[in-house]
């Protein structure tokens, strides 16, 4: 059974279940979508980070937890625990105590921290 913390996505024949309590992060990988989980499992969906982010767009409950990075990345914020403007790093925590870095324009990382600051 679905639950509410799910995000299904169909396509043809196919239907892919994405858990969002589980997502670290997205990455857009042409027209594909990159789904890195919290607990350290990674998989592709064959949807482009677009229309993931339309389909969050219409969750109003999880569209807060979630940001768009750029023309790359869609990112848990609940996971953020540091950002770097001069190494242009930002990193996300996974549950196994381990940090994922992610390489983001400084800018973009301004503009998060001053998002995040409000």
């Amino acid at each position: 059974m679905l639950q509410e913390n799910s995000l299904c996505l169909s396509a043809h024949d196919e239907l892919y279940i994405i858990d969002l309590d589980k997502v670290l992060y997205l990455q857009a990988d042409d027209h594909y979508t990159d789904v890195y989980y919290t607990t350290g499992t990674h998989f592709f969906v064959p949807f482009g980070l677009g229309k993931v982010e339309a389909r969050l767009d219409v969750m109003p409950e999880r569209r807060s937890q979630f940001l768009r990075l750029g023309r790359k990345f869609i990112i848990n914020r609940n996971r953020i625990f540091r950002i770097n403007t001069v190494k242009e790093q930002l990193f996300l925590a996974d549950d196994r105590g381990n940090q994922v870095s992610l390489h983001i324009s400084k800018p973009i990382l301004r503009s998060l921290i001053d998002m995040m600051a409000k």
